[in-house]
């Protein structure tokens, strides 16, 4: 089954991939804090960010006919955010499948890493007709090679 293929080999991120960002206005809900809804975009951020680290264009895999989607997203809100602050939002890959990949997310309050959030998401290789997919051969290998970078 394409499920039980782990391409990661059993090696996961040894150490997870940092963004640093500040909250704008405009993320704000009524009561001044982030709306819950952003915290996903942060970790969205975070995961595309890791992908172009790692030498892989989301761009470049949908001008491919295939698409990275979001299958899964679970978030346990520890803390918030208010307008100005800075934080971290990190993506550590976590596990893999012939069709998945698994993170793990946190977003840290600055200057103190303060745990704001966790989460956990899961990202599913789609093909043209938007059924579950075999991620793309140079997928694998840059992402086999930058585990190696973090082992």
């Amino acid at each position: 089954s394409l499920q039980n293929v782990n391409f990661m080999q059993g090696k996961s991120m040894t150490k997870a991939f940092e963004v640093e960002l500040k909250v704008r206005d405009y993320e704000l809900d009524q009561y001044g804090v982030v709306n819950n809804s952003i915290y996903a975009s942060y970790c969205q951020h975070a995961r595309h960010e890791l992908c172009e680290a790692i030498g892989i264009s989301p761009d470049g895999i949908a001008r491919t006919g295939n698409a990275l989607a979001l299958s899964e997203l679970s978030i346990k809100y520890l803390s918030s955010l208010k307008s100005g602050e800075e934080f971290v939002v990190t993506a550590k890959i976590v596990g893999s499948s012939a069709v998945r990949l698994f993170f793990e997310h946190h977003i840290y309050k600055l200057p103190n890493r303060e745990v704001v959030m966790e989460g956990k998401a899961t990202v599913v290789c789609l093909d043209r007709n938007y059924k579950p997919a075999r991620f793309p051969t140079d997928f694998n290998s840059k992402l086999t090679l930058f585990l190696r970078g973090c082992a």
